[in-house]
């Protein structure tokens, strides 16, 4: 991110790759906590074919329905006979005594009859002489005619000869038609003329012939077995899909209906009834028509549901171990019609998954009553193992958790643990309520959030199930004498595992969901909010039933989501902090050692690396992600976010074009996209704002007009205000279900230090009971940013108290002063945390995007603002952190304050270029400094030579944020200042720890970070007007109730989501006289010259100009060769924030000044032709011609070889900075425009011209000024002939522009905007005030003491800083 004046290369990285459904919109890859799953590893069932998780069984077309060729188990009630698969699915289930297992080889009496007459005798003669006439005959018979129908290509046996050597009437080869014609018919029809009453002869003999193509004979048959047994459920439903085949859609509906009335367990049909409708609801644009048939769908399902179960849950029929998953399937498809319902219908839902998920759990029939377990006592089962499983790395089972499963009359629990098989289920159902309060007591409200590594999670189901051997209970079956389990085959396991682990996924995606933040999962009384620890004990359950490479995915995505850590031992005994990035990496790992190349996996796994510096190992698996799914479009928008992030936008924009192009409503690809081609200044398909100059896809200009024109930058803010208005959506009701309101009073009343009055209380009340959902009135209500600005607020207000307590109100001592009590920490305890608060949204666009984009001040506002509440929580979430407030600081013994810096930018940069020097001119009569530098050392001598003049110099670039705040409360640091802002690599999240009571925003960022852990923003009267600061919006708006409603709620701390745009800055500005800009020109760049200060100052100002004009000649001629002398070099330095208006403008000043050009860096390079061809298109060849582009220079050669240019034109939506003051050091002139008063970056060119004494030149104050002023200053320049030293005669410069740069650089070493010591003098006031202010109690509004003081913060809440020295600028001819 942006820090001064290099290029801009941090961006936001794109949401974890979130493995979704299967046409799931891809906008829900990149909602927070809203999680989906791949759709081809993770089978997420909804029977909407509409919706984004279909069942791929339910979405089967109808072409491919086949009839039932076997009677059901317990279909055929007459004969007792029931055949089995080959390969029966559960090998301990005991097969009928009567049935008859053949072998794969043909019995060579059924290959005789299969094979024998062309004539089939009659009844009588084939009763007494044909063998099958008997019934084992029969049944051999019957099963050889199954094996033909299931497999009529298998090869025979090795060694057996299966037909007739020489046989004339059979082909040679046998197709399936041929087999089924010649031998299946021919046996099934001699079968059923010895034993016409046995139905499976029929309903295979239909079958064969529906497959034959031969359905009125297949329908005939069918109706011939209904003639016997009218209740036969096989023959209707193969009517029915008899019927479906003929194109008779309504008689198939009807006879399916008919055969599950009959039996309510004949899933078949069932499953044909739901695909007829959900056929029909896909294939219908009647939305009316749709939602009928959705309704019978679930009116189906739920008619099964009722012969089946109970009310309460008590099973009203066995249902066999194979068929749970069928019954499990119907509860899913129940349940993902609710989900279509929305919000109305989610509770019916997550009530159907919690259902199904039961059936899995409980032991087979007979079930005793106390074994009817729910998804309670399994939630609580996984909790409690989770304890067991981290009690030997982790430290004991909590007390709590092992006092409430604790049984009078039993053995201890922590004795019965370790004697297997321990019933985990049994013990809890036993506690009642005492386990689940015992949790809610250690998660803060909700379930405590567990830590397991993928290790541990396979462990899981042994814990759960011992009895089963880990093993689904549901699957197996139990002998009715002993009572013992028998296991399912290993295939009937894994099927049953991923059916259940599929419902787990299913209930946690919906649990997810943020339209769920309000609800309750069934079967815990209200007692249970949603949670992420929930959530992630459900996908604990569903890996460990069935591990796959999108389940390890998703659970990575939770676990980069948590601030939550703990300690483990490794296997030498080392301790070592797993947290949430470390669990995620783990995860990721694991998933790709199922499947190296997962898409999915290697993305996130590149996201995570990237967030943790290694770039280049990011990029190599976001490569390989998209090379295994090329139209993957995060890992394509990823891709470009990190090679942006290495400086290559140009190289970005392939990567972004295909992301955008696959998914245009993806939100990192389209911001990434427009950040990257802003910064190569390529403007086509830009679109404008209302009001705006454009440019259409083309590359023509747009003028300004009251509607704008769509593009990519008008795309980019919508996208932006949508995911806006979405967080508004989340974390609703947290506040109520958290139970924190009156915590959070007695925080109020302990930072005010007395009790509440009743309106006090009533006001207060208001701020932490939202009324409403979403947008009330006019306010949008953030719950999240409520909680998290309260902590905020409140947090500097106690340590305040706190110091009070101790010190009183002593602004400084004459000696070291020591607490009066000896702990007072239990006094001012740290605000709690609601556990179930999930992690506040952050638009795409990130704070200093803002700064170039044509954004309106709130939405400036919000985007800094949501940053900081996503900084707020991680901060707030961390576990180290003291129940209390951290102690706040002594006084200063004899006022000597200890200040300290915080900078990720000690090294060769902009930041260091300009505040080097500060650091050491400090008073350290009055000022102890201390720096801390947060990255590694770059090996250039900016560092160094900072390290040798601070007073304490720390490089906590290694340490962690826990050793750093240490440091600082250890050192007592008084005022904590931020150097870096929301640029890349600072450390904000430092302060909002807030180790300090007082913090303050300089330099680094120039613009609002809309935190409540920043207290002031450095600013002066051009670059930040007071009138935009919500400080003095509060003053002016004290009469007017209804606005003060809307915008303030903390007492005078506003609300950074109010609608208003009226004001841009939550902090309270500190404004430096002159510009809070700071330079160390004066002190750092002399070498132009050769003269020290003192030698300049001796040096006639003649002399020093005719030096400088011939410095200027010589650069010139080096740089420009081919230049005649009277051409005008305008130039600009600062292309990363150039946008088209200003260079239609610039474009115009080259064809009013015809002798004259336009100097640009490359910078990018990729910016040089898009620029030229702009120029062609817009302001033609010749003009374009006149575009010079050089190269980027050295710092040093960058600030020499500025002085070559006669008119530095700035860039409107944000200026040059740092740029700025090495033109204006160089004597060059500057010209800036104040376009925004919102935008603190597009006004401090003004404000650094303005500290020279000259600003009423180079400021403008409307586009139209600025064009002309420029046209006017280069018209003015003009060469007269003039004699030199030696006789010889030189052209010398003249006019109004030249005599404006004369006056620059013969000033410069005494004008305040160089005047290093005169700024850190007055910086040093405005840290004094600030001090001041914290200690008396006036800095809050509202407060007592405010609201007594007479001061001049009564007035106004900026601290104006008043320059004691008049600056000594003189004006020449």
């Amino acid at each position: 991110m942006h820090r001064g004046s290099g290029p801009e290369v941090d961006d936001a990285d794109a949401s974890h790759a979130i493995e979704s459904t299967e046409s799931t919109d891809q906008t829900a890859y990149f909602r927070l906590h809203r999680q989906g799953w791949d759709p081809k590893h993770i089978p997420t069932p909804s029977l909407d074919p509409g919706s984004p998780s279909s069942s791929n069984l339910l979405r089967r077309r109808s072409t491919s329905m086949q009839p039932t060729a076997r009677p059901l188990l317990s279909s055929d009630t007459s004969s007792g006979i029931t055949l089995l698969s080959d390969t029966p699915e559960y090998a301990s289930e005991p097969h009928d005594p009567h049935s008859i297992d053949l072998p794969s080889s043909d019995s060579s009496a059924v290959i005789t009859a299969a094979w024998s007459a062309s004539m089939v005798p009659s009844p009588t003669e084939m009763l007494h002489s044909n063998p099958f006439a008997t019934t084992v005959a029969r049944d051999a018979a019957i099963a050889y005619a199954y094996h033909l129908y299931d497999s009529p290509h298998n090869p025979p046996p090795a060694g057996l000869t299966h037909s007739p050597l020489f046989s004339p009437n059979v082909p040679a080869l046998l197709s399936t038609e041929n087999t089924f014609k010649f031998q299946l018919i021919p046996l099934l029809n001699i079968l059923r003329a010895l034993h016409p009453d046995y139905l499976p002869i029929l309903l295979l003999l239909s079958c064969t012939h529906f497959a034959l193509g031969d359905y009125h004979m297949s329908l005939q048959l069918s109706q011939d077995i209904l003639t016997v047994d009218p209740t036969y459920v096989e023959a209707m439903s193969n009517i029915g899909t008899t019927y479906k085949a003929l194109g008779c859609e309504d008689e198939a509906f009807q006879w399916w209906r008919k055969a599950l009335q009959v039996r309510p367990t004949y899933w078949d049909a069932m499953d044909n009834i739901l695909e007829q409708l959900f056929a029909r609801a896909r294939d219908t644009l009647d939305e009316a028509s749709r939602s009928d048939y959705y309704a019978q769908a679930l009116e189906t399902c739920q008619f099964v549901q009722r012969k089946v179960l109970s009310n309460d849950g008590i099973p009203l029929l066995s249902i066999n171990p194979p068929d749970i998953i069928r019954l499990q399937r119907a509860y899913l498809t129940t349940a993902a019609i609710h989900a279509l319902r929305g919000l109305d219908g989610l509770q019916d839902a997550i009530r159907d998954y919690c259902t199904a998920l039961e059936f899995a759990v409980r032991p087979p029939p007979p079930i005793p009553q106390d074994e009817h377990y729910t998804t309670r006592e399994l939630i609580l089962a996984a909790c409690v193992a989770g304890y067991i499983l981290t009690a030997s790395s982790d430290g004991p089972i909590p007390p709590e958790v092992v006092a409430s499963l604790d049984k009078p009359g039993e053995r201890p629990f922590l004795h019965r643990i370790s004697e297997p098989p321990f019933d985990v289920f049994r013990s809890i159902r036993a506690s009642g309520d005492r386990l689940l309060d015992a949790l809610l007591h250690i998660g803060g409200g909700v379930l405590p959030t567990m830590l397991l590594i993928p290790e541990q999670i396979m462990r899981l189901p042994m814990i759960l199930f011992p009895c089963s051997t880990g093993i689904l209970p549901a699957t197996c079956t139990r002998d009715s004498n002993t009572g013992q389990l028998g296991l399912p085959a290993r295939a009937a396991r894994q099927k049953n595992n991923l059916m259940t682990s599929t419902i787990i996924l299913s209930l946690a995606k919906k649990l997810q969901d943020d339209s769920l933040d309000h609800s309750m999962p069934p079967g815990f009384g209200g007692a249970l909010p949603v949670s992420t620890s929930l959530v992630i004990f459900l996908y604990y359950l569903a890996l460990a039933l069935s591990p796959s490479p999108s389940t390890y995915n998703n659970l990575g995505i939770l676990m980069c989501t948590l601030s939550s850590a703990r300690t483990i031992r490794d296997s030498q005994g080392q301790r070592q902090i797993l947290n949430g990035m470390t669990l995620a990496r783990l995860y990721y790992q694991a998933g790709l050692q199922m499947d190296p190349n997962h898409p999915h996996l290697l993305t996130n796994l590149g996201s995570l690396l990237k967030d943790q510096g290694h770039i280049n190992e990011a990029i190599e698996l976001y490569m390989k992600a998209v090379q295994r799914k090329p139209d993957f479009d995060i890992a394509l928008a990823n891709l470009g976010n990190a090679v942006k992030d290495l400086g290559r936008s140009w190289d970005a924009i392939e990567y972004y074009r295909r992301a955008v192009s696959l998914n245009p409503n993806l939100p990192e690809a389209t911001c990434g996209l427009v950040n990257s081609l802003c910064a190569v200044c390529d403007w086509r398909g830009r679109g404008a704002v209302p009001g705006e100059l454009g440019v259409d896809e083309h590359g023509h200009i747009v003028l300004p007009n009251d509607h704008g024109k769509a593009g990519w930058i008008t795309q980019m803010i919508e996208i932006c205000q949508r995911q806006i208005d979405e967080a508004y959506a989340q974390n609703v009701g947290v506040i109520e279900q958290s139970a924190i309101v009156d915590e959070y009073l007695q925080a109020v009343e302990a930072a005010y230090g007395r009790p509440l009055c009743s309106n006090e209380k009533a006001r207060w009340e208001t701020c932490f009971r939202p009324r409403g959902r979403g947008k009330h009135g006019q306010m949008n209500i953030n719950e999240a940013g409520i909680v998290l600005r309260f902590i905020d607020w409140v947090l500097p207000r106690l340590q305040r108290q706190w110091y009070l307590r101790a010190y009183g109100k002593t602004l400084s001592s004459a000696e070291p002063i020591f607490a009066t009590a000896s702990d007072l920490s239990n006094y001012y305890r740290r605000p709690t945390l609601p556990a179930n608060l999930k992690n506040p949204p952050v638009p795409s666009v990130l704070p200093f995007h803002t700064f170039t984009y044509p954004l309106a001040p709130r939405m400036v506002r919000l985007i800094a603002h949501r940053n900081a509440l996503r900084i707020s929580y991680t901060a707030h979430s961390q576990t180290w952190l003291p129940e209390h407030v951290f102690r706040p600081p002594p006084p200063p013994v004899r006022g000597k304050l200890n200040i300290g810096y915080i900078s990720n930018d000690v090294n060769d940069h902009p930041l260091s270029h300009l505040m080097q020097s500060v650091f050491n001119i400090h008073d350290r009569n009055y000022f102890s400094i201390f720096l801390y530098t947060t990255s590694p050392w770059d090996g250039s001598d900016y560092r160094p030579i900072i390290a040798s003049r601070v007073e304490n110099f720390v490089d906590a670039s290694s340490w962690s944020t826990h050793a750093i705040v240490e440091h600082i409360v250890q050192h007592n640091i008084h005022i904590l200042v931020n150097l870096g802002g929301y640029t890349k690599g600072s450390r904000n999240d430092i302060f909002a720890i807030r180790p300090c009571p007082i913090q303050i925003q300089l330099m680094g960022y120039a613009g609002t970070l809309s935190a409540g852990w920043c207290d002031y923003l450095v600013g002066c009267k051009i670059s930040s007007p007071s009138h935009m600061s919500a400080a003095e919006v509060w003053r002016r708006s004290r009469e007017s109730h209804e606005e003060m409603q809307y915008i303030f709620d903390f007492d005078a701390d506003a609300d950074p989501e109010s609608s208003s745009d009226s004001w841009i800055y939550s902090e309270k500005l500190i404004n430096i006289p002159h510009s809070f800009m700071v330079t160390d020109h004066k002190q750092s760049f002399r070498g132009d010259e050769q003269l020290s200060i003192e030698e300049r100052a001796a040096t006639p100002v003649e002399q020093l100009w005719r030096d400088e004009e011939a410095r200027r000649v010589q650069m010139r001629q080096r740089i420009f060769p081919d230049l005649p002398q009277d051409v005008v070099i305008f130039a600009n330095f600062n292309q990363l924030r150039l946008v088209q208006t200003i260079f239609t403008v610039w474009l115009n000043i080259l064809i009013r000044v015809p002798h004259s050009i336009l100097w640009l860096l490359r910078f990018p390079a990729a910016g040089e032709e898009h620029l030229l061809r702009a120029a062609r298109a817009w302001a033609g060849e010749e003009v374009a011609a006149r575009i010079r582009f050089t190269s980027v220079a050295s710092k040093d050669e960058h600030v020499y070889r500025s002085r070559v240019a006669d008119l530095f034109l700035d860039t409107m939506e944000c200026n040059a900075h740092t740029i700025a003051a090495d033109i204006l050091w160089s004597g060059t002139p500057i010209l800036t425009f104040l376009k925004h008063q919102h935008k603190m970056c597009s006004r401090v060119a003004a404000s650094m011209a303005s500290a020279t004494g000259f600003g009423r030149d180079m400021v403008v104050d409307s586009i139209q000024q600025y064009e002309n002023r420029a046209v006017a200053l280069a018209s003015s320049v003009q060469y007269v002939p003039a004699r030199d030293h030696t006789g010889g005669v030189i052209y010398r410069s003249d006019g109004i522009l030249i005599k404006l740069r004369r006056n620059i650089f013969l000033n410069r070493d005494n004008m305040p905007l160089f005047d290093t010591m005169r700024w850190t003098r007055n910086w040093e006031k405005g840290l004094r005030e600030a001090w001041k202010r914290w200690v008396e109690g006036t800095q809050y509004e509202m407060s007592d003491e405010w609201e007594a003081c007479r001061g001049p913060e009564k007035q106004s809440g900026c601290i104006w800083i008043t320059d004691d020295e008049p600056a000594n600028v003189v004006e020449y001819d």
